[in-house]
């Protein structure tokens, strides 16, 4: 049986966004184009899951204004610290978090406010093809 996040399973994808409607429509887009999804409402979800027996996860897509005790550029900070395998995508509004982002994220910044799903899956796409 092959282990979620390997080469030859679907590829895992941590969704970390505050707005359950957001979440929900999102993650039901990019399961239907082939990936497993996890979703995460805060920070602190996403790094308990992070943190847990998740070595699994490929890519953490978060808003900038993720709530929790992090934000969105802290848990890009604590993802770049604790678990640097993990390829990230952020989404935010502002033209000075898009770059402050970039030396966050993998690539720099992708998305900016508001997204269309298929480019959030071109960006998922493009990187697992880097791994």
């Amino acid at each position: 049986m092959t282990q979620p996040g390997t080469a030859a399973s679907v590829p895992v994808v941590l969704f970390v966004e505050g707005d359950i409607l957001i979440r929900s429509a999102m993650a039901a887009y990019i399961r239907e184009c082939g990936y497993e999804v996890i979703e995460a409402a805060n920070s602190d979800e996403a790094i308990s899951l992070l943190s847990g027996d998740s070595a699994y996860i490929d890519i953490v897509f978060a808003d900038l204004e993720t709530p929790g005790s992090l934000d969105g550029f802290g848990l890009s900070r604590w993802i770049r610290e604790h678990r640097s395998d993990v390829r990230l995508i952020l989404a935010g509004t502002l033209q000075k978090a898009a770059q402050i982002a970039s030396d966050l994220c993998h690539e720099g910044p992708h998305l900016r406010k508001p997204y269309e799903a298929s480019s959030l899956v071109d960006w998922i796409k493009r990187l697992r093809a880097k791994n």
